[in-house]
């Protein structure tokens, strides 16, 4: 039985991918860098945030990461939407009595979610700044805000799925030992996922009470695409405590193909 549903924020509840783009242009006007487009943030858009300065224009200085903040916040209140089943969808669930939070690696994502209007609908919002001035917490696909969530609600990982749009949101359910459900929004179609070793691949959100009802009744075929007789080519991931992630390159000098850029790693990390 599903108690706990654990949402990813961008590409799975919202669609930022327009107030991103917008963001970075600005960033871009402001330090002299030509200007991207959609489809090279969309290429991007399961990466660092480091690592995705480095696909759009070929380095990354710190000191961007404070300049994006700042204009990215500039639009994000008219540029980020939440699809449209995405509040039908949480309110949903809510009367079927379940918990629903969101994970995501945005520092606080509570801000702009505030700001796009679907704070309200969820019990939850945890980024990597932590939970309630907990401890700072690993970038997913580490699965902390995973394990945090689980240890909030007192609820085993059995109890809980994870809904995300990139291969590294599947990664993070698999860590912490939960279910994960790929939706078909980002870079990845049901198949692949159900490949990685997702439990359910879904089209939109709105199959999610459906599958939460069919699991109730422990029935696997009900809801989504089933997972059970597919391949998994993903192992566990082991995410020891002492492990960081690498600092990224300061000195590229011209940005990569779009066609050429990586669709993986962890969501990108937006203030």
């Amino acid at each position: 039985m599903i108690k706990l549903m654990i949402f990813d924020h961008d590409m799975t509840i919202v669609d930022s991918s327009h107030a991103l783009m917008e963001g970075f242009n600005l960033m871009a006007d402001a330090v002299g860098l030509p200007r991207t487009t959609h489809e090279r943030v969309m290429a991007c858009i399961a990466l660092p945030l480091p690592q995705f300065c480095e696909g759009l224009f070929g380095r990354y200085q710190p000191s961007w990461g404070p300049l994006f903040q700042e204009k990215a916040a500039l639009r994000e209140h008219e540029l980020i939407h939440p699809f449209h089943d995405t509040i039908p969808t949480i309110k949903r669930l809510h009367e079927m009595g379940i918990i629903c939070a969101v994970a995501s690696n945005r520092e606080d994502p509570r801000p702009v979610m505030e700001r796009s209007g679907l704070a309200p609908y969820f019990d939850v919002m945890i980024g990597a700044e932590g939970l309630d001035g907990g401890p700072r917490l690993r970038y997913k696909p580490a699965p902390d805000m995973l394990n945090v969530l689980l240890e909030h609600f007192c609820l085993p990982a059995e109890q809980a799925v994870y809904v995300g749009d990139a291969d590294s949101d599947i990664e993070t359910a698999r860590a912490a030992g939960m279910r994960g459900i790929g939706i078909t929004r980002g870079n990845f179609t049901a198949r692949q996922f159900l490949d990685m070793g997702a439990w359910r691949a879904i089209e939109a959100l709105s199959e999610l009470p459906g599958i939460a009802e069919a699991d109730e009744r422990q029935s696997p075929s009900f809801g989504g695409t089933d997972a059970a007789t597919l391949p998994r080519r993903v192992s566990k991931a082991v995410w020891p405590a002492s492990e960081r992630f690498p600092e990224p390159s300061s000195d590229i000098a011209d940005p990569p193909d779009a066609a050429t850029l990586p669709r993986r790693v962890s969501k990108a990390v937006w203030p």
